[in-house]
């Protein structure tokens, strides 16, 4: 299957889909050519302990443009550069390995029938520990005209 990606359309999902499964108190939100990662002022410690987290974003159109590789290449290792810099943010803010317990799983991402997967765990999906619900990769191409393109 030939992979198209649209990065405003990329940028878009990946921020339904990563605001599903982050903690509450915290935000992914789509911003341009970015994703911007923010929490709930004075509710986590943050790096320093003085519960003000700030925000922090990946900046996924950059990313993706300069990367190596087939489109799938590229696309993929987009993701699990988004889905380790939102771990970092989150385990920092919370001062927990997010999402385990006593360490950080590995970010991780595939494609696999037609959809993109995105999880932190073991590789191919074996041992996740927390999954994105899948993109299915006909939502990441170029919007057709009347249509609204949600994925």
């Amino acid at each position: 299957m030939r992979v198209v990606v649209d990065a405003d359309r990329l940028i878009t999902l990946l921020a339904d889909r990563l605001s599903a499964v982050v903690p509450d108190g915290f935000r992914v939100e789509a911003d341009r050519a970015m994703l911007r990662f923010s929490a709930e002022e004075g509710r986590f410690p943050g790096q320093s302990g003085s519960y003000h987290v700030g925000t922090a974003g990946s900046h996924v159109r950059n990313n993706f443009e300069v990367r190596t590789g087939t489109v799938a290449d590229r696309l993929v290792g987009v993701c699990v550069q988004v889905l380790d810099e939102l771990q970092d943010y989150v385990s920092e803010a919370t001062h927990d390995p997010w999402p385990g317990r006593t360490a950080q799983p590995a970010p991780q991402a595939r494609i696999h029938r037609a959809e993109l997967r995105l999880w932190y765990g073991g590789p191919h999906g074996r041992q996740a520990v927390l999954a994105c619900e899948p993109i299915p990769l006909t939502a990441l191409g170029p919007v057709p005209p009347g249509r609204s393109g949600r994925g």
